[in-house]
């Protein structure tokens, strides 16, 4: 009797951790899965090593995910095409260190701002022509294909734009004597000049334009609501903090 009253008894547990592995797997998959569009040529924000997504783009939209309860899934897509395969609800939403512009807003939706920063001006090292944004009238100007610095740039009087695919393009194109300029994101280009990437280049000092980064989405989409409350949490817990501090060696600003 003793024997098969410990044999059901077991069996009654074995029962129970299946119901309670069911549950675990069944809430597992019921999670809502997001899938984002990004460009992974854009250190330090995203980029590939060793077969992997990282960076620290790459890193926000994880934190948001589990603060929010959705699993991000990551897609490559070319900087240049993530608006309009946003237009074309191809993806739920797009993290790829994007600025949120007014002239974007009339096709794309966008998060609140997750990344304040701005655009710069890169010059060749022994320049001494080029010291702010009105010295580039009239000149060559090289930036990444579809980003807020071209818009930028289209505005410079009388100067010849040229757009590349990637952000170290324009850079290349600069060490080769090929333009005279390139206008890009600060802290990517600070990045590329601590790298090595833009060897031979230099930033000049001051900001030519104030941004913030978002993440996009198509016109109303009800994924917004709730990528802004992960976002409002990771920042309000120090985990937005911890990241900056990860990827940029500086205290996040305040915005």
């Amino acid at each position: 009797m003793g024997f098969r009253v410990h044999h059901l008894l077991g069996a009654a547990a074995i029962a129970m951790l299946a119901s309670l592995n069911h549950n675990a797997v069944a809430s597992a998959q019921d999670q809502k899965v997001l899938t984002f569009a990004t460009d992974p040529t854009y250190p330090p924000f995203e980029f590939e090593k060793d077969g992997k997504l990282v960076g620290f783009d790459m890193d926000l939209i994880d934190a948001v995910g589990k603060a929010a309860g959705f699993e991000p899934k990551i897609e490559s897509v070319p900087f240049d095409g993530i608006i309009p395969a946003l237009k074309a609800g191809s993806y739920d939403g797009a993290i790829a260190a994007m600025v949120a512009t007014e002239e974007r807003a009339k096709s794309i939706a966008f998060s609140v701002p997750y990344f304040k920063t701005g655009a710069v001006i890169l010059v060749k090292a022994d320049d001494t022509t080029i010291n702010g944004i009105d010295d580039l009238k009239g000149k060559r100007i090289a930036v990444e294909l579809g980003s807020a610095f071209a818009e930028l740039a289209a505005k410079v009087p009388d100067s010849t734009v040229s757009t590349f695919s990637g952000s170290n393009a324009p850079l290349i194109e600069l060490q080769n004597g090929n333009v005279d300029a390139v206008i890009g994101d600060e802290i990517a280009s600070d990045h590329a000049a601590k790298s090595g990437a833009a060897k031979g280049i230099k930033m000049l000092p001051g900001l030519i334009s104030n941004d913030f980064y978002a993440i996009g989405f198509p016109q109303g989409s009800k994924n917004i609501e709730l990528v802004n409350s992960g976002l409002k949490k990771v920042i309000e817990s120090g985990e937005y903090s911890a990241l900056y501090k990860k990827w940029f060696n500086r205290e996040a600003p305040k915005f």
